[in-house]
Order: C-alpha cells, then structure tokens, then sequence
C-alpha cells in the first residue's frame, strides 16, 4: 500500500467504508495526509465527529476522514507508540491537537496530493521534544506553509512555532 492508503479493519463489516474512500479517490477526491511517529495522542473534530486516537480502536472513520496505525520499530515496552496516520478529505481546515503520553521525539509529516493523485508535497517535522505535558496546535489545510503550535509545559501558551513551506 502506498503512504495514506494502508486500512486495518476489525470485521469485514468495515471494509464497506475503506472501498468508499478507494472510490472517492477515484472520483477526485484529494486527502490530506498526516503521519505522527511518538507517544502522543492525535485528535481531530469536524461537524460533531471526532478522529481520536485516545480511543481503543484498531482504526476510525468518519465522513472527513480515517485514523489509522502502523506499529513502530523504535516503541518501547511500556507506552502506545503506534504511528497515528490521518487521511482528511481536502477543502476544509483541519483543527489537529497533539497530546504527549510519554517522553520521546515526534515526527510529523504532512503531506498533499497533486493533480494526479500523489503526495507531492511533503512537509517533515522531525525530533519535536515530547514530554507528557506537551500540547501541540496545528491546522490541517492546504496553504503555502504548515505551523506547529507547541506548548512544551501545558501552561496554555506556546513556547515554540515550527513552519515548513512546501516540501521543506
């Protein structure tokens, strides 16, 4: 499977949802793609449903989207370090929210499809310090550049603004 496109499902039941996504797809509907590597918690609202990895879901789908998994190599023994991958249907801003659980480093990746359906532009944050106070405040559309908000102590303010233009 390509970046975006990989499905785990826990009945046959689901599967219905994954071919309309493939079918989407098919008819021009552009994604936004979202991959975090690190102990953290991703959630993500949109006209009352919610894409959360807090939940114990082997994956989620909602009208704008899927919340997906891939195991991660470098987990350790005693946290979910599973890798979060969001797949968001374009055309509407994303508001995303990053919770540490764990201490570790996170790698964000964000990417946009091009006119043929590729992910073009891939915009890479890597070795962001997570620690279990860390909130991270992020919009999730298609524009010249994507920042990260981070909140190193949960105080409510941000300590650090990361931007990345296209492919940077």
């Amino acid at each position: 499977a390509s970046d975006g496109c990989h499905y785990e499902v826990a009945s046959a039941d689901d599967l219905v949802f994954f071919f309309e996504d493939v079918a989407d797809q098919i008819n021009g509907q552009k994604y936004i793609y979202i991959r975090i590597a690190c102990p953290v918690d991703v959630s993500v609202s949109h006209h009352g449903e919610t894409l959360d990895s807090s939940r114990d879901a082997l994956s989620q789908r909602t009208e704008f989207g899927t919340l997906t998994y891939e195991e991660n190599e470098n987990a350790s023994a005693n946290t979910d370090d599973r890798i979060k991958i969001l797949r968001l249907k374009e055309g509407v801003d994303y508001d995303v929210q990053i919770i540490g659980t764990g201490r570790g480093l996170m790698d964000y990746t964000i990417g946009f499809m091009d006119e043929d359906g590729e992910y073009s532009d891939l915009r890479e944050f890597e070795d962001i310090k997570i620690t279990k106070t860390t909130v991270i405040d992020t919009v999730a559309k298609v524009s010249d550049e994507t920042v990260l908000n981070i909140d190193e102590d949960g105080d409510g303010k941000y300590d650090i603004r990361y931007r990345a233009e296209e492919n940077g």
